[in-house]
């Protein structure tokens, strides 16, 4: 599989969405089923907000960061192993923050992170990764063309 990489500002985004939604969308329904809590009104109430913060996470603060690290070190390979655990890290404990305003205790956060980011791995590199590539290459192609 040819790894297409974003060549502007415009063909990042073009990337992050589609990522970005699959992984809000599949770890939301995840952690609200575990917690019993997985209702249309709690999903629904919940989204906007998860969404808007780990897009912002991601594209201001975790993507930056390990793109620094994995350039430095040159284990861009890895790439994939250091954002799924810093985003799945952050989350684990911001997402019931912004959702219900509770903070966690660090028990729960050692239960919950480890599940958190297995799951997160393998929905990123099964499927949400695909379609940010899938969104990117159906771009490029376009507008190479053209």
């Amino acid at each position: 599989m040819k790894i297409y990489t974003p060549r502007n500002f415009k063909e990042v985004l073009i990337a992050s969405l589609p990522n970005c939604t699959t992984m809000v969308l599949g770890m939301m329904t995840l952690n609200l089923w575990i917690y019993g809590a997985l209702t249309w009104g709690n999903f629904w109430a919940a989204l906007p907000k998860i969404y808007l913060t780990a897009f912002v996470l991601d594209f201001c603060l975790v993507g930056p960061i390990v793109m620094r690290f994995v350039r430095r070190y040159h284990i861009e390979k890895f790439m994939p192993l250091f954002r799924v655990g810093l985003m799945a890290g952050i989350l684990t404990f911001l997402a019931p923050l912004v959702e219900a305003g509770f903070l966690i205790g660090w028990r729960w956060y050692l239960c919950a992170f480890p599940r958190n980011y297995i799951v997160a791995l393998l929905l990123q590199v099964l499927v949400a990764f695909r379609l940010g590539q899938y969104a990117l290459m159906r771009y490029q192609s376009k507008h190479d063309a053209a």
